[in-house]
């Protein structure tokens, strides 16, 4: 059997394990580990100077074909949002507008450190100030931003398009800031999909097994009374959800590896949201009318769930909680992983915002996504080298705000 015969050979069998494994996790996500994240990334963990083994068994086809089959959508789905209708039009509109600032402070010679923005609307929302629009005015003097994010857009997306490649070889920048991964979670009201009212899958011993709620449930930075909430909103939880947790996390490693071997003294930042607030409230004022025309709150996590007759506030919030909760520690075991050395980190918005802190169920008021963009900017500007993970409440507390470092209204009596 001549070589190119074996080569030939392996990659197959590589690719078999790796469907293997795909159709694992599609059906029992419990089970799924880090291993196979690494079986799939042709990750080796044992050698931390170089884990980078070489091309992966899947690609970004089979990472989109995974988003599909959690949701029962055909291959014709378009994850195409951040470009089409009003939002598209006003992305364009935006993009080109911060993207001329950016190039205007090339041209004077002194644009300081330069930064990419790749993501979604925390980064790009054409109606209300967002991060970006924040750090362009507090890191004017350190800082040139450069981004190619779009409300709307989904991590699937970004991975097929690979912008962030070509304008990250093209521009050399120093930091990379990604948020990412919201709109595979609210998109078409799935949130319905991801939740039952009694649902039977997470049971005792699925808290005992599965690698990420076993250990949140586990570790005590949650009290006793936020802890019960988490149990509460897990119980409506279905399988899709967790699947879905494990493809985020799985396409982020993906992205991250990619950089890693191509840009190897790249920062990068990823986002958390905060715990968002369910809700139909609209409120007076253009502003308000104008996210709604684009948005409509209330469609994200509010109507999904009243869709499967989940209808008390109470359990809203706490399966809010729950999904926030788990994506932001998914985002905090990939900075902290090991195979991406020390270039990761995560901003954490959780437990900041109050209730009137909020547009939307999904966006900030600038007062309040201000302290966002200065806990990334406290990060971007720490030395400390082992500090993976910034906490927006902590930022916050610093700067004199009165902000209690525990998430005290989703106490059980609050109910």
């Amino acid at each position: 059997m001549t070589e190119d015969s074996n080569t030939t050979l392996s990659e197959t069998a590589e690719r078999q394990e790796a469907k293997r494994l795909i159709d694992s996790l599609m059906d029992s996500p419990e089970t799924f580990s880090q291993a196979d994240i690494y079986t799939l990334l042709n990750v080796d963990k044992a050698n931390p100077d170089d884990p980078f083994c070489g091309d992966e068994p899947i690609d970004t086809s089979d990472l989109k074909s995974l988003m599909l089959r959690i949701f029962d959508q055909n291959e014709n789905f378009k994850f195409d949002n951040a470009y089409t209708g009003y939002l598209g039009i006003l992305n364009n509109w935006s993009q080109g507008r911060r993207n001329k600032r950016f190039f205007k402070k090339i041209r004077t010679g002194v644009a300081g450190k330069r930064i990419v923005a790749e993501g979604d609307s925390w980064f790009e929302h054409p109606v209300v100030r967002d991060v970006i629009d924040w750090l362009n005015e507090l890191g004017e003097k350190e800082y040139s931003i450069y981004s190619i994010a779009r409300g709307g857009d989904f991590l699937t997306n970004i991975l097929e398009e690979r912008e962030y490649i070509t304008e990250l070889s093209l521009l050399r920048p120093e930091v990379f800031l990604l948020s990412a991964g919201g709109i595979e979670l609210v998109n078409g009201r799935r949130v319905a999909l991801m939740v039952e009212k009694n649902s039977p899958f997470v049971t005792e011993k699925f808290k005992q097994t599965h690698p990420l709620v076993r250990d949140v449930l586990i570790r005590d930075d949650l009290d006793r009374e936020q802890k019960d909430i988490l149990i509460h909103g897990l119980s409506y939880l279905t399988k899709e959800y967790f699947v879905m947790l494990s493809v985020l996390e799985l396409s982020y490693k993906y992205l991250i590896k990619q950089l890693r071997k191509k840009f190897k003294d790249l920062r990068i930042y990823t986002h958390g949201y905060d715990y968002t607030v369910p809700s139909f409230q609209k409120g007076p004022g253009v502003i308000k009318y104008l996210i709604n025309l684009i948005g409509g709150n209330g469609h994200h996590f509010k109507e999904p769930m009243m869709l499967r007759e989940i209808n008390d506030p109470f359990d809203q919030r706490a399966i809010s909680f729950a999904m926030i909760h788990l994506f932001n520690e998914v985002m905090i075991n990939i900075a902290r992983d090991p195979i991406f050395g020390d270039k990761v980190y995560h901003i954490d918005c959780r437990g900041y915002a109050r209730d009137n802190d909020w547009h939307d169920e999904l966006h900030l008021k600038p007062k309040s996504i201000k302290r966002v963009a200065e806990t990334y900017l406290e990060a971007m500007r720490s030395t400390d080298a082992d500090k993976k993970v910034f906490l927006v409440r902590h930022i916050a507390a610093q700067r004199g705000e009165k902000v209690s470092l525990e998430n005290t209204r989703y106490s059980t009596k609050a109910r």
